[in-house]
C-alpha cells in the first residue's frame, strides 16, 4: 500500500526551538499533535506486522533506548528536536553484548600499555576470521593495527603518491577518498559505480594508464550499498597486473552484506594479493564508531610491506581496550550481528517500497550492502540542495550528496540503521514531502 502524504513545515516557538503542528493523515491534513522527538515520556512498539511501504498514522515515538542519543550522539545531538536524523553513519542499535563484556573484563585492570598485538593474540584472532569467512590463509604478521580506515588512507597514500601521480576512486565517493589523493599530491580519476557494476568496464579501462599509481576501491560502497563482483574484481585485478598498479581495498562494511556475499580483492589471486592493501575493521559492522579501531591487511612480501614501517608512530596503535573488543568482534560468531542483519534487511525493503511509491519524486537502487539508501531526487524541483531542503519542509535530516562528490541538490544519502518506527516516519515525511 503506498498513499501520498504532505508534511506540515516546521515552525519556530517563541523560544527559538523547533515544533511540528501535526501528524499526517491519509488526505494530507494535521491530525493531533506531533511529540517531539526524544521527550522523557515516549516509548515505541515496533509494528513488525506491516507489509513493506505500508505506514500506519499516529504520532512518532522514540524507543527509551535511544533517549541518552540527544548528549552522547553527534548525530542525535546536532538534530532539532522534531528532526528525524538519519545522515550519520553509525547505528541507533544497542552495543554487541559480547563487545560490552570485552570492554568491562578490560577495564578491570589498570589500563597500561598493552602487549603488542601480534603479542596477545589479536592478529590470530583477525587470520582466523579470514581463514574461515573467506577460505584465504593469512599470516597473523600481515596485519597492522590501526586507528581508523580514514587516517590509515591518508597515511598511505602519502606514502606511495608522487606528485602528479593519478589514483583512480569509484564515484559518488566518500569525500576522505579523493581527499586522501589530492592530500598526497595526487591527481584523483572519477569513474562512475553504476555503469562500471552494470557491466560497462570499459569505464575503468579508458581511464588507467602508465601515469595511474592507485586504484582504491571501497567495497562494499559508500554510499550506494553496491557491492563488487567476482567479474568486476577480476577485471579489475586484471588492469592492475597490466598496469602494475597498487590497489586499495576499502572492506569496512564487509560484514554488512544484506544481498550476495563479500568477495575481498585480495583473495583473487596471489598477484592480486601482493599489491593489495586491504582496509577494514568492526566500527561499522558492531556499531563501535565511538570507540575506534581498524586494521591493514597487507601481503608480508607483496607491495605494500614497507609502508607500515615507514608511516611508523604517525599512526597510533589501538590501546588495551580498542584492542579487546577488536578480538570480541572477529573472534565470535555474534548472534547481535546476525539479528542486526535481518534488522537492516527489513529497514531496507520496507523503506525501498515506500520511497518508490509513484508519485514520490525519489528513486533509489536497493543496496546490496551497509545500512545506507543512495536517493536520486531528481524526479524533484529542487533550486538548492535538496538535503537542506527537506530538513526545512519534511524534518527529516539526510547526508547532502555534497559530501560525496555528487550533484548536491540531487542527491542525498540515508541510514536504515535505526528503529522500525522512525524509518516508517521519514519514508512518510520524505513520500509526501
Amino acid at each position: 500500500m503506498s498513499t501520498k502524504r504532505s508534511w506540515r513545515p516546521l515552525v519556530a516557538d517563541k523560544h527559538g526551538s523547533h515544533a511540528v503542528k501535526g501528524t499526517f493523515t491519509d488526505s494530507g491534513a494535521v491530525k493531533g499533535p506531533f511529540t517531539a522527538l526524544g521527550e522523557p515520556d515516549m516509548t515505541v512498539k515496533v509494528d513488525d506486522d506491516l507489509a513493506p511501504g505500508e505506514v500506519r498514522d499516529g504520532p512518532v515515538r522514540v524507543p527509551r533506548a535511544l533517549r541518552g542519543r540527544r548528549t552522547l550522539s553527534a548525530k542525535w545531538r546536532g538534530a532539532p528536536p522534531a528532526v528525524i536524523p538519519v545522515d550519520i553513519a553509525d547505528m541507533d542499535f544497542p552495543l554487541d553484548p559480547v563487545i560490552r563484556a570485552a570492554v568491562r573484563r578490560a577495564i578491570r585492570e589498570p589500563l597500561v600499555y598493552p602487549p603488542h598485538y601480534t603479542a596477545n593474540g589479536t592478529t590470530e584472532v583477525l587470520a582466523a576470521f579470514y581463514r574461515q569467512a573467506y577460505a584465504m590463509r593469512v599470516d597473523p604478521a600481515e596485519f597492522w593495527l590501526v586507528s581508523s580506515c580514514v587516517a590509515a588512507s591518508y597515511l598511505l597514500l602519502n606514502d606511495v603518491l608522487a606528485p602528479g601521480d593519478e589514483a583512480v576512486y569509484f564515484a559518488p565517493s566518500y569525500e576522505h577518498i579523493p581527499r586522501s589523493i589530492t592530500g598526497a599530491g595526487g591527481v584523483p580519476v572519477p569513474v562512475d559505480i553504476h555503469g562500471y557494476l552494470d557491466g560497462a568496464w570499459s569505464l575503468l579501462d579508458r581511464v588507467v594508464s602508465g601515469r595511474t599509481r592507485v586504484i582504491y576501491v571501497c567495497n562494499p560502497h559508500n554510499p550506494t550499498g553496491r557491492t563488487f563482483g567476482a567479474g568486476a574484481l577480476r577485471h579489475l585485478a586484471g588492469l592492475a597486473a597490466k598496469w602494475d598498479i597498487l590497489v586499495v581495498s576499502n572492506e569496512l562494511h564487509g560484514r554488512l552484506v544484506l544481498t550476495g556475499r563479500h568477495i575481498p580483492f585480495a583473495s583473487l589471486g596471489e598477484d592480486a594479493r601482493a599489491r593489495t592493501l586491504t582496509l577494514s575493521g568492526p566500527t561499522k559492522s558492531h556499531n563501535m564508531s565511538g570507540l575506534g579501531v581498524a586494521f591493514a591487511l597487507f601481503a608480508r612480501d607483496g607491495r605494500w610491506r614497507d609502508s607500515p614501517g615507514r608511516i611508523g608512530a604517525r599512526m597510533t596503535m589501538p590501546k588495551t581496550v580498542q584492542q579487546a573488543a577488536l578480538r570480541a568482534a572477529y573472534g565470535t560468531d555474534s548472534r547481535w550481528l546476525r539479528h542486526t542483519l535481518v534488522r537492516l534487511r527489513a529497514n531496507r525493503d520496507f523503506a525501498v517500497a515506500g520511497l518508490t511509491a509513484a508519485g514520490s519524486g525519489i528513486a533509489v537502487h536497493p543496496p546490496e550492502a551497509t545500512y545506507f539508501l543512495w536517493l536520486d531526487l531528481g524526479g524533484r524541483s529542487f533550486t538548492e540542495d535538496a538535503a537542506e531542503r527537506l530538513e526545512r519542509t519534511c524534518g527529516v535530516r539526510l547526508m547532502s550528496g555534497r559530501k560525496f562528490g555528487a550533484e548536491g541538490r540531487r542527491w542525498a544519502r540515508m541510514s536504515l540503521a535505526t528503529d522500525r518506527n522512525l524509518i516508517r516516519e521519514a519514508v512518510r515525511r520524505l513520500a509526501g514531502g
